[in-house]
């Protein structure tokens, strides 16, 4: 007598069925042609990781030759305010001695 399968039933044969294949898949040995192939992927990505690591290194070469001529900078405009400030200085002392010469010029 016929009986129309139910999902247990469905569900044993399709586990079944995955069960062969993977069988099948391990008893097959990987040809050559795939692992040439898997070998120049690897290699590939070996590269680009290479090339990837090279350009990381410029980058953060280039950024660090950056940040000195930065600091560089600072430090000059720095130490340039530095010295405007001292030149004020001078020149309202010499404005403050000069007043005060003239007041004693007038007091005499």
């Amino acid at each position: 007598m016929f009986k129309l399968p139910d999902h247990k039933d469905r569900a044993k044969t399709a586990a079944e069925a995955k069960l062969a294949k993977l069988e099948k898949f391990k008893a097959a040995a990987p040809s050559e042609e795939a692992i040439a192939a898997a070998r120049a992927r690897a290699e590939k990505r070996a590269q680009k990781e290479a090339e990837a690591k090279v350009a990381r290194a410029e980058r953060a070469r280039q950024m660090a030759e950056e940040k000195k001529v930065k600091e560089a900078q600072r430090e000059k405009q720095a130490e340039q305010q530095r010295l405007e400030a001292i030149s004020r200085e001078a020149a309202q002392k010499a404005a403050r001695d000069a007043r005060y010469a003239a007041r004693k010029q007038r007091i005499k």
